[in-house]
């Protein structure tokens, strides 16, 4: 990450406006929410598909506005790594969803790109030695993980949708309003307990380390994606900061941005789920967008504790 020059919320160079038009299935999620923000300030006309606004009009019948999208971004899904391994029939779940639309497009003269967003924390295998490269071999000890791989095999094994298909490995995202849920987004959760005045808590060994990229950074690669056109893809690609952070210095410096004393962290075990170390290689994506992760993680942190302030000062606590 470039820890000199980046600030949250700048423009990316490398992304050229396009008026092809994208689909975002999970528009109003997290980054669904920040891919459709930064779309249509390139220039794209982008159709945004929640629970509410399915993409599917009636049964196999999918939305106009589906069938004339160059690219479709996946980001819906039901599950984190502590509801994947507490209620397992929703990852099947996903799958069901995601396997149906791939045979609705699949069946277009001309079908959309299809990126699909998956984990890069969690598919690779641990054993291995980060950081992970797209070739590294993928071994989730997840269920979460596991929920993640299955769903890129649904992508890259549908014949030609899948040729054409891109699977993005996220790294940790995080930034300005990302909800707080159990078992995932540490930043989100750990600033929603200092908000209210309560002590943070640290899962496992402080020297657990992680890759955290902005969520800006990452609706940037994804843009970047969309705007494509010199030759194919990767059929993978990683998009995290490239840099390891331990929840150690995570911590001392949510207190510090904060402005919270470090000894009113708290210490537990680590959970089921949680691997020692996991950050991500991603030249790949330079080399094949142009793109690099710019946000520096002090300046995004403050971006996230100005976002949570407003909220409390709104009354949304």
């Amino acid at each position: 990450m470039d820890q000199e020059n980046g600030s949250a919320g700048d423009a990316n160079p490398t992304t050229a406006p396009s008026s092809a038009p994208a689909a975002v299935v999970g528009a109003s999620g997290f980054l669904g929410t920040v891919l459709v923000r930064t779309l249509r300030a390139g220039g794209v006309r982008v159709a945004e598909y929640t629970r509410e606004t399915p993409f599917l009009t009636g049964p196999g019948v999918p939305d106009d506005q589906l069938l004339s999208a160059r690219t479709v971004f996946w980001l819906a899904t039901s599950i984190n790594p502590a509801v994947a391994d507490a209620e397992p029939w929703r990852a099947q779940e996903d799958r069901d969803t995601f396997a149906s639309m791939l045979r609705t497009v699949g069946q277009l003269a001309n079908p959309p790109r299809i990126v699909l967003i998956s984990s890069g924390g969690t598919v690779y295998d641990p054993a291995g030695e980060p950081p992970y490269r797209e070739d590294s071999p993928t071994v989730p000890p997840s269920a979460y993980g596991q929920a993640k791989l299955a769903m890129e095999g649904c992508l890259l094994t549908a014949g030609p949708v899948g040729e054409r298909g891109l699977v993005a490995r996220v790294a940790n995202a995080y930034g300005p309003g990302q909800p707080a849920a159990s078992g995932q987004g540490v930043i989100a959760y750990w600033m929603r307990a200092l908000a209210r005045g309560e002590p943070i808590t640290l899962f496992g060994d402080p020297s657990t380390t992680r890759d955290f990229v902005y969520v800006d950074d990452i609706a940037e690669a994804l843009a970047a994606v969309h705007d494509h056109h010199a030759g194919p893809l990767p059929p993978v690609l990683n998009v995290g900061s490239g840099v390891p952070t331990s929840l150690g210095d995570l911590a001392e410096a949510v207190c510090d941005v904060t402005s919270t004393p470090f000894s009113g962290v708290r210490r537990e075990s680590a959970r089921g789920f949680d691997i020692p170390h996991s950050w991500l290689d991603v030249g790949l994506a330079g080399e094949s967008l142009g793109w690099k992760p710019r946000t520096p993680l002090r300046t995004g942190l403050s971006a996230a504790w100005r976002h949570v302030l407003d909220a409390v000062g709104r009354g949304a606590r």
